[in-house]
């Protein structure tokens, strides 16, 4: 990608950021970058192809930090570990704050308007991803998957409701104490559990699918 585009999709998150996703516009984009509107629309060919990369490349980002920080980990294939780098990685990120948990509208509004898609990127721990990690031994046994997702999902959501605030570290932390304490297995490698969260990960991250 080149520094112009960069420069857009930037701008274009700046104007979300700042005002709403309906202050967005490619004259307000191009003032905000210094260009005219013509170098916006030969750049990416229209507002709704340059709002598409915009999320596509927000949502590259925070999946790459969060595998980041569950590879380096050596307890980064536990259940509370990788819970704990996915409410950092997107509750810490103002532009994926606003579009995936504030205004999931606006997000698929800008899916629906390119490809006629209805796509709402996924950072919720799924039962089935919870139920393999209980087949690979990082989750115990008696943990029921549907009831364990259905309290992370609730709780996550509150938590977007008060980011960001000053003891949201301490959230975080305290919500992956409780994950450790009560649904992490006892086990010295968490390499599988790694494994399980490349591939989920990868297909949180693949294409939208068509409905």
């Amino acid at each position: 990608m080149s520094q112009q585009s960069d420069s857009l999709l930037d701008a274009a998150a700046h104007l979300i950021l700042e005002d709403d996703f309906g202050a967005v516009n490619v004259a307000r984009v191009a003032s905000y970058a210094g260009v005219s509107e013509d170098a916006v629309l030969e750049e990416f060919g229209s507002l709704d192809t340059l709002l598409v990369a915009m999320l596509n490349r927000e949502f590259a980002r925070i999946w790459r930090s969060i595998a980041d920080h569950v590879e380096r980990d050596p307890r980064g294939g536990l259940l509370s570990h990788i819970y704990r780098y996915t409410l950092a990685g997107v509750y810490e990120r103002p532009l994926a704050r606003a579009l995936f948990l504030t205004d999931r509208d606006a997000l698929n509004r800008i899916m629906r308007a390119s490809h006629s898609f209805r796509y709402i990127p996924d950072f919720g721990v799924r039962a089935v991803f919870i139920e393999r990690m209980k087949e690979a031994g990082m989750v115990r046994p008696e943990v029921d998957a549907e009831q364990l997702s259905a309290v992370l999902t609730a709780v996550s959501a509150g938590a977007a409701l008060n980011a960001p605030h000053a003891e949201l570290d301490l959230v975080i932390e305290g919500l992956a104490a409780l994950l450790a304490e009560a649904v992490d297995a006892d086990v010295d490698d968490t390499t599988p559990g790694k494994t399980i969260f490349f591939e989920y990960a990868r297909t949180l991250a693949r294409a939208p699918r068509r409905e």
